[in-house]
């Protein structure tokens, strides 16, 4: 039967709008247009204002503390004048993290700002890791010992540190005194922090971790793994308070919010674009590489320093109006070789970077300046964290 052009069109009409009310509806439900907003974002907002003790405006800097895969493996227990620090290890991020290096390195990080809080709060940090040989789940004992006020730049740094994993600005080089300066903020004698700087070095580290995240992704039980921490719908972050999320892609604006409404990607579709991403802009974008080691790579207190370390200069990197992202898949598929005792082919690749048999690198990581603005990663509430 011949439909007439005023009814096709009156029908066309319909559809269109059913298709455009569903995608508003989808809009809304995944959270386009509040992003940053409702409870897994308040610590962000609220963290200084929102607190009835100077203990819990320290345990609430450590709770936005820079950790893998935003797993925020950490337990607090307040005490009128301490505060102590676990490990959760039910957070952990399995074969992507065998030996829980970085556990401990994103530990570290929340052990740093909350020494940088318990000085703006009025006490001097008596800090004690590992108190416990016996118990390593027991990180680290933060005394709080009254003295005076002390504030820094790297405080009031800490609501604006976010891990950038978008396309810096390869228009802008470091500044020469940027390595220097950073490499001025370690105090430790066991850390030493390598950097890659020149276009061979860049082009030689930048191999080693694609080839990794390629290895990574092909390795069913890492990619496994490392999907889990994806977090797609804007009722799951909320519920969830962790994990990886689109916002914290630094995606422009129209594909973050064309992203959110199409349905959420297949874990091989994820792997994917996470390769891609590292190929295509990760990479060829960076400043300069860099990697932070130790002298003993399986030693916790050491691994504990290598975060305190990594969160200063990420704060200190924001001062500078400058971008900083971990790199990890070369340690994670190093780690996952010692697990399966197979050829250490990114083991000896790391090895091959450092050129320097003292040293185990265990945060690699890149750094330049930002060509858009972050956005907030979740955070569970105090409430979900805290100990009795």
């Amino acid at each position: 039967m011949a439909i007439s052009r005023r009814r096709f069109l009156q029908a066309a009409g319909v559809t269109f709008i059913a298709v455009a009310g569903g995608t508003v509806y989808r809009s809304v439900d995944q959270g386009v247009f509040e992003i940053g907003q409702g409870p897994a974002y308040e610590t962000w907002h609220t963290w200084r204002s929102d607190a009835s003790t100077p203990q819990e405006r320290i345990v609430k800097a450590g709770i936005l503390a820079s950790n893998p895969h935003n797993s925020q493996p950490w337990l607090f227990r307040i005490e009128e004048d301490r505060i102590t620090l676990f490990a959760d290890t039910t957070r952990q991020i399995g074969t992507i993290d065998p030996f829980l290096r970085e556990m401990y390195i994103g530990l570290g990080c929340a052990v740093e700002n909350m020494i940088l809080a318990a000085r703006a709060e009025g006490f001097q940090p008596d800090i004690t890791l590992i108190p416990n040989a016996e118990d390593t789940t027991q990180v680290a004992r933060l005394g709080l010992i009254p003295g005076s006020v002390v504030t820094s730049d790297l405080y009031e740094a800490i609501p604006d540190r976010h891990t950038d994993r978008g396309a810096y600005d390869t228009d802008r080089p470091l500044l020469s005194t940027t390595f220097d300066d950073i490499a001025s903020l370690n105090d430790d004698e066991n850390l030493r922090l390598f950097w890659f700087e020149s276009t061979s070095e860049r082009e030689q580290f930048g191999d080693v971790a694609i080839r990794a995240t390629e290895a990574l992704i092909n390795d069913e039980q890492q990619s496994i793994d490392g999907h889990v921490w994806w977090r797609h719908g804007w009722d799951t972050i909320q519920q969830q308070q962790d994990g990886i999320t689109l916002d914290a892609q630094s995606l422009d604006d129209f594909t973050l919010a064309v992203a959110k409404i199409i349905p959420d990607l297949s874990r091989s579709q994820a792997d994917q674009s996470f390769v891609n991403s590292v190929r295509t802009t990760q990479v060829p974008t960076a400043a300069a590489f860099g990697i932070i080691a130790v002298t003993d790579g399986m030693n916790a207190i050491q691994r504990l320093k290598c975060g305190q370390y990594w969160q200063r200069m990420h704060l200190w990197a924001v001062t500078q109006g400058l971008s900083m992202h971990p790199l990890n898949q070369m340690c994670e598929r190093a780690d996952r070789e010692l697990q399966l005792d197979i050829t250490p082919e990114f083991g000896d690749a790391i090895r091959a970077l450092l050129n320097d048999a003292i040293w185990d690198g265990i945060m690699p990581f890149r750094i330049g300046y930002p060509t858009r603005e972050t956005r907030l990663s979740p955070r569970r509430t105090i409430d979900r964290v805290l100990i009795s």
